[in-house]
């Protein structure tokens, strides 16, 4: 009696499963192909979200990391050790282990993802890489992710020096770049304003000379 009643259940719970796990996928699909944008302003606009979504998901994953890595790393078996991020299990501190892990990953994603849309444009799919799929960029940064778990921590940590070093170097580029777009700035203004004072003086003085030279009549 409980097979007769547990096949029909077995089956439909198989069939819903598949019909669930199908309507997902390609909702995903759907979801990685929209948010195509038109302009160039739009796609510094996406550029610029991107690194925001980046950081954000690192800090959320980094911040709970403690909270939701030690129940999958325990569950491993032991044949394979210790995999990916839960190499942490061994260092002396593995909370501040799997933080630090979090954000080299997540971030570690983020770069390959723009070196993957850096590689299409020089190979001539400029506009593509620029302005086509917009969420399929956001979800490839958390698929990344997600893989980058199971690879080794090393990796990760040299990432992480060599990111350290070369933040470093941006900020100071950054900082000559701002310097100089403010000193442009402030030149651009001031030829305006002495340019408007020049325009200014020289109404004023054509006000002073029509009232004491009046034209001729002729």
């Amino acid at each position: 009696m409980g097979s007769t009643i547990s096949g029909p259940i077995a089956a439909l719970a198989t069939c819903l499963g598949s019909c669930v796990g199908g309507c997902i996928a390609k909702g995903c699909c759907a979801l990685a192909g929209s948010g195509n944008v038109n302009n160039a302003y739009a796609a510094r606009c996406v550029m610029l979200w991107l690194q925001a979504f980046t950081a954000i998901v690192a800090w959320l994953t980094s911040a709970t990391a403690s909270r939701w890595l030690p129940g999958p790393c325990a569950q491993l078996p032991s044949d394979l050790g210790d995999l990916g991020v839960c190499e942490c299990h061994s260092e002396r501190d593995p909370t501040v282990c799997w933080k630090n892990q979090m954000v080299y990953r997540t971030e570690a994603s983020l770069v390959v993802v723009l070196l993957g849309l850096l590689l299409m444009s020089v190979s001539g799919c400029a506009q593509g890489a620029a302005r086509a799929h917009s969420a399929a960029k956001f979800m490839l940064v958390l698929l990344v992710s997600l893989v980058a778990l199971f690879i080794p921590n090393s990796w990760f940590t040299v990432f992480g020096t060599v990111a350290t070093s070369a933040s470093a170097i941006f900020l100071a580029a950054q900082s000559i770049f701002v310097m100089d777009f403010g000193y442009g700035w402030a030149e651009l203004w001031l030829s305006n304003a002495l340019a408007a004072q020049r325009r200014e003086i020289g109404q004023r003085w054509k006000t002073l000379w029509l009232p004491a030279n009046p034209p001729s009549g002729g």
